[in-house]
């Protein structure tokens, strides 16, 4: 049985620098947002920011709100880790469906204040980051309104990630002990 690490968190909150952390420990990273880029990307939908967002609710109505699991099952199969770190878990279907598969599921939040998340997201340079605070807030509604608040409300782990990257590696690793004690068998 494969145990799945699920990270969760609003835009800009860290939760790829989160994954690439604890994938650094030799763990398969599965990207759900690269999931729905590439599925975006299959049918031509454009990359910006509002083109995106319409097409994460659209996804969800056509296939169901554990689309975006769906999309990354295969993944996780292919992978001979044990254990798998999903970057970007955002309704609690998509964490039920990988339930529901016999997955070990841990699920962690990533939490960070607005006005720093939008400071990342401003500099991170890809296509869908928003320009101006008013858009990352249109986004972080979105995000809310297929169940990220859920989500991260009914996490088994939270990480805090308002100081330096040093600060970010040391919560991780301390939280990691912690998810990891929480095994298969425990």
């Amino acid at each position: 049985m494969k145990q799945l690490i699920l990270i969760s968190g609003m835009p800009g909150s860290g939760k790829t620098t989160v994954a690439k952390l604890i994938g650094g420990h030799g763990f398969t990273v599965v990207s759900m947002g690269d999931a729905v880029r590439e599925e975006a990307e299959t049918r031509g939908v454009g990359g910006d920011i509002e083109s995106m967002s319409r097409f994460m609710v659209d996804l969800r109505k056509e296939l169901g709100n554990d689309a975006v699991a769906r999309l990354v099952e295969r993944k996780i199969e292919e992978s001979d880790s044990k254990i798998i770190v999903v970057d970007g878990l955002r309704s609690l279907m998509e964490a039920e469906y990988f339930k529901s598969k016999g997955y070990f599921v841990t699920q962690v939040a990533v939490l960070a204040p607005v006005s720093l998340r939008y400071n990342r997201l401003s500099n991170r340079g890809r296509l869908d980051d928003p320009k101006i605070l008013r858009e990352l807030e249109e986004r972080d509604r979105v995000e809310l309104s297929v169940g990220l608040g859920e989500v991260i409300a009914l996490s088994d782990v939270y990480i805090l990630n308002d100081g330096s990257l040093k600060d970010l590696e040391e919560t991780v690793e301390n939280k990691l002990k912690e998810i990891l004690s929480k095994n298969i068998d425990g």
